[in-house]
């Protein structure tokens, strides 16, 4: 009986402390989730009494063209943009594991952006990409070449807002180094008995015991880019022609520009349906390709 009764005041205490983060998360997200749910079926503008329209909003998501480009530069940013700047982050990685004397100090010279608010990276992009006295236009004359318009040209400005996603990984760069510090020396011993080279090496050995740090640095490029807003706003305003325009400029646009909130969180809807699909088909496949030292066959251990 007393055991019963001190289980009870131990939950009880339990859950006294805890109902802080309880009430602030219902309150917060579940009860905002659910509202925007509903408001999603409805024409609503935060200002008169929403109108329900049912699947109206849904529907009217694959007729509108500004959307539809703003979903294709957003996946465009996440399938070519998420390998081409892990990629980077490895090759960057490699090269700041190397012992030499110095190494610590460009180590932490390359962290340094990734501290940098978003803002501010962007006003350095637009001084070194400006299309008329821009650093980078300025030593193509010098070398007698011809300015470019980099946030005037439709192929040209996503790969100058992927090139920022570059240059603030720092972050994921720490994870790699971590990675490979923690590659055992043994396993590069035995592939040296082995007679291997450096290229096989490195896909023998390196790369497959990198691959959880591979697995969690996609999912957080990812997010990133399913999430930007500040960089296209700001380097050229979704423009030219839509050509920057991300899912969650395009969406803030719709609520707060439009005042159109019900369909503004059908786009919402859409995004975390598209984010979860990815989640759950990366999460899946890296149980094929994802390798955990003292897992003999690979993928994850569940």
């Amino acid at each position: 009986m007393w055991q019963v009764i001190r289980k009870w005041r131990e939950d009880g205490a339990f859950l006294l402390f805890i109902s802080p983060w309880i009430i602030g998360f219902l309150a917060f997200f579940v009860g905002p989730a659910i509202a925007s749910l509903v408001y999603s079926f409805a024409d609503y503008n935060a200002i008169t009494k929403p109108i329900w329209v049912g699947f109206d909003n849904y529907a009217k998501l694959w007729s509108d063209e500004v959307y539809l480009k703003s979903l294709r530069n957003t996946l465009y940013f996440v399938f070519i943009g998420v390998p081409v700047t892990v990629g980077f982050q490895i090759l960057l990685s490699l090269l700041l594991n190397i012992e030499v004397p110095g190494i610590r100090f460009f180590r932490t010279l390359y962290y340094l952006p990734y501290l940098v608010p978003p803002v501010a990276t962007v006003i350095i992009w637009l001084i070194l990409f400006g299309s008329g006295d821009g650093v980078v236009n300025t030593i193509l004359l010098w070398f007698g070449g011809a300015q470019i318009d980099w946030m005037g040209s439709e192929g040209l400005i996503k790969p100058v807002i992927i090139t920022i996603g570059m240059w603030m990984s720092g972050g994921s760069v720490l994870v790699f180094l971590a990675g490979l510090k923690g590659i055992p020396s043994s396993l590069y011993e035995a592939s040296r008995i082995d007679g291997a080279g450096r290229v096989r090496t490195f896909f023998s050995v390196t790369l497959p015991m990198l691959t959880p740090s591979i697995l969690f640095t996609v999912v957080m490029q990812i997010i990133y880019y399913f999430q930007m807003f500040t960089e296209a706003m700001l380097l050229s305003k979704g423009g030219p022609d839509y050509a920057s325009q991300t899912y969650m400029m395009n969406t803030y646009q719709v609520a707060f520009r439009d005042l159109n909130f019900g369909y503004a969180m059908a786009q919402s809807w859409v995004l975390f349906v598209i984010i979860l699909l990815i989640t759950v088909a990366l999460m899946q496949s890296s149980r094929r390709w994802v390798y955990y030292e003292g897992d003999e066959k690979g993928g994850s251990n569940g």
